[in-house]
């Protein structure tokens, strides 16, 4: 089994990227809509034993709004956007141990302001990512 968690908050504009990819990857894959608490999903997930887990998160790591790229581990804590209540990393430690594999994406936002919809940049980052993870 796989598993996407989304991750974000989406009355801040681009952050909620994460939450709108999950959300588009719902036919294909066990869907997680962690919002700004990942943490509160471990029992759930690590119960369920999955191969895999993709995280989707926006990102701020110097790219053009909308680029999407995956993000190494170690980098995670400086690289996606710190409205997470806890650091995203103890998610991902926590879920390593009950699971064969962990992949972080961030998408590069564009602006977080309170708005509840995506800069269209970002949008087709979003779109492009579902692509790429539906395929697989």
């Amino acid at each position: 089994m796989k598993i996407v968690c989304g991750i974000g908050n989406v009355w801040r504009g681009d952050d909620g990227a994460g939450i709108r990819a999950a959300e588009m990857l719902k036919e294909k894959y066990q869907v997680f809509i962690c919002n700004t608490y990942p943490e509160n999903f471990v029992d759930e997930i690590c119960r369920l034993r999955p191969e895999k887990v993709i995280i989707i998160d926006a990102a701020d790591f110097g790219a053009e709004p909308g680029t999407f790229r995956e993000i190494d581990i170690s980098e995670i804590d400086s690289r996606l956007l710190s409205t997470h209540t806890i650091p995203l990393s103890f998610f991902v430690s926590s879920i390593k141990r009950c699971c064969q594999e962990v992949v972080v994406y961030g998408i590069q936002v564009k602006d977080i302001d309170f708005r509840d919809h995506l800069s269209p940049e970002v949008r087709r980052g979003v779109r492009a990512l579902v692509n790429l993870l539906m395929s697989e």
